[in-house]
This record gives C-alpha cells, sequence and structure tokens, in this order.
C-alpha cells in the first residue's frame, strides 16, 4: 500500500526524517499493517496534495485527517452502519487559540471577539476552514514553527493549533510571551482515509487495517509516546 502524509512536522505524531518517517501516528499505522500482513510505502508530500492524490487513486491512503464532509469524494473513512466509525480512529487532538499575552482576542466557547482579527493556523488543517465559516481571517503557513514565529512577531492575532503539538513546542522553545486560551475551539478525531478504489477492490481488507488500528492504537500511543515527547522537548529555540 502507498500512504501519503503531509510535510509538515506535526509531532509527536508526525516527525519529518529524511529516512525514516516517524511519529506516533507512523507507529500505530505501521504496527496495524504489519499485524495484517501489509508491507507500506509512506509518501512525504504537501497537505492539499495528499488529498488531490487520494482522489485520483495515485495513493492507496491518506493520514492523518479528521472527519469533513468536504472530504469524501476524496477517500473513505471507517464507517459502520452508514455513520462514521469513531472507535477505528488514529487520535483525539482538541484545536485551542494561542495569543500574545494582553492581546485582544476573547474566545468563550462559543463566540470569537476582538480587534483586527487574523489566525495562523497550518497549511492544509480543517481548523482554518472551520475559522472562515466563523468570519475570521486566516493565514496559512507550512510549519508550526513559521505560525508561531509571525505570533511573536506581531504579524497575526492568534494561532490554531492542536494543543498536544503546540504545547510542547512552546515549552521546548520557552515562547513565554504567548499563552493559551479556554475553552478549546475544537475537539476532533482523526483517521486514516483509504481511496475509493482501494475500499472497493479490497473491501474486507481495508476494514481488517481500519479495525486493527482501533485495536492497537491505545497500547501503542502509550509505548511510543514518551520517545516523541523527549524530542519535542530537545528542538533548538528559534
Amino acid at each position: 500500500m502507498r500512504l501519503g502524509y503531509s510535510d509538515a512536522e506535526a509531532p509527536p505524531y508526525l516527525i519529518r526524517h529524511d529516512t525514516q518517517p516517524s511519529g506516533v501516528a507512523m507507529d500505530i499505522i505501521r504496527q496495524a499493517a504489519t499485524d495484517i500482513g501489509i508491507n507500506l510505502e509512506f509518501l512525504r508530500m504537501p497537505n492539499r496534495r495528499v488529498m488531490e492524490n487520494l482522489k485520483l487513486g495515485e495513493i492507496d491512503g491518506a493520514f492523518m485527517f479528521s472527519f469533513n464532509t468536504e472530504r469524501m469524494p476524496n477517500g473513505q473513512y471507517p464507517m459502520k452502519d452508514g455513520e462514521l466509525d469513531e472507535e477505528k480512529r488514529i487520535a483525539v487532538l482538541s484545536y485551542f487559540l494561542y495569543r500574545r499575552k494582553g492581546a485582544d482576542l476573547h474566545w468563550d466557547g462559543h463566540r470569537l471577539s476582538g480587534t483586527d482579527l487574523f489566525i495562523g493556523a497550518n497549511n492544509g488543517y480543517s481548523i482554518a476552514n472551520d475559522l472562515r465559516k466563523m468570519g475570521v481571517a486566516v493565514e496559512e503557513a507550512r510549519t508550526t514553527e513559521q505560525n508561531f514565529s509571525k505570533l511573536k512577531l506581531g504579524r497575526i492575532t492568534a494561532v490554531a493549533h492542536q494543543d498536544l503539538v503546540a504545547d510542547l513546542y512552546l515549552e521546548a522553545t520557552d515562547m513565554q510571551q504567548v499563552e493559551k486560551i479556554y475553552p478549546p475551539l475544537s475537539t476532533k478525531k482523526y483517521f486514516l482515509m483509504l481511496s475509493h478504489g482501494f475500499v472497493a477492490e479490497h473491501p474486507e481488507l481495508a476494514d481488517r487495517l481500519w479495525t486493527r488500528i482501533g485495536e492497537i492504537r491505545d497500547s501503542t500511543t502509550r509505548q511510543v509516546l514518551p520517545q516523541y515527547t523527549d524530542y519535542m522537548k530537545s528542538l533548538e529555540r528559534p
């Protein structure tokens, strides 16, 4: 199987590496595939190209993607009785807003308010479209580091990011002028999507892979997460 994934680093789930792809998501999928006898080839590319290639059938699957009906023409999520099968997820992650301390930006769980709102998000992340639907201007960047650098320079009002990744990044870089705003913007479950062609040709194999991911997800995450936490803490200061 050929699986596509974003070239934007999102530790601890996706770690950029020139030779061996790594990260919690990689480890879960790789182990699940090994358990059912599938050989995998991982292909790194820009996030939007991942979706394009999935739609064209040039790759067999793509990860990690939250459920979004706009993505369904591109590929398939694990389903059960016509509904999303959340037990076969890779992970659950929450998005939070991060602002410079004292910035005029407020979120009460329902409404975003403030002056000159301009939010940064990673390229291709679903939260960018969620914010645009709220009427907020969004600027996308390729990496977490680029977004927080723009926030530090005052080029954007806040960053919308998955907190597991953002919190570790801020701890590693000691960016004390940035604060996290509660409550979360949203909480989303993330999945391996498979191409329509692959599911049509190999429906039983597709279901076995999704099922195995759900079975080993929690134990694999507990096993491998410490090594990636250490990686995040070793990041150089910008």
